[in-house]
Order: structure tokens, then sequence, then C-alpha cells
């Protein structure tokens, strides 16, 4: 899944999230359980940005210039 799509997912879940536990004080039990499986599908998707995040990042971390050409040249 693309990274934009996993952040999109995890941004509306956080949305529904917070409005869901609009009211705290009052909540009953079955209300509870909603919102604590809300944050844990937000766990979920936190770490599926994490993955996805260093996964389209890997490739960008390569040096662009071989590091040997750039000592060759420092002592030309």
């Amino acid at each position: 899944m693309l990274l934009s799509e996993t952040v999109k997912q995890f941004m509306d879940c956080a949305v529904d999230t917070i409005k869901a536990m609009d009211g705290a004080p009052e909540h009953n039990d079955e209300e509870k359980a909603e919102v604590k499986n809300r944050i844990i599908k937000l766990r979920e998707y936190l770490n599926d940005i994490e993955k996805s995040y260093f996964e389209n990042t890997s490739a960008e971390t390569i040096a662009q210039v071989d590091p040997a050409y750039i000592a060759e040249v420092g002592h030309s």
C-alpha cells in the first residue's frame, strides 16, 4: 500500500477515534470497547506507516556519488 494511502487511513481513523472519545466520562462498557478497538487500529496503521515510510526511503539513502570517487578527487 502506498505511504500516502496509509497516512490517509490513519488520519481518517484518528478523527473517528477522537469523535468516539467525546463524552468519555459517561461511556458505557460498549463505548469503551469501541474506543479501545479504534486505538488498537490506530497503532496498526501507525506501524504500517512506519514500515511503508522506511520501505519508500531506503532507496533514497544510497549515496548519489561513489564515496571512493569523492576521496580520489579530494586527493588530487
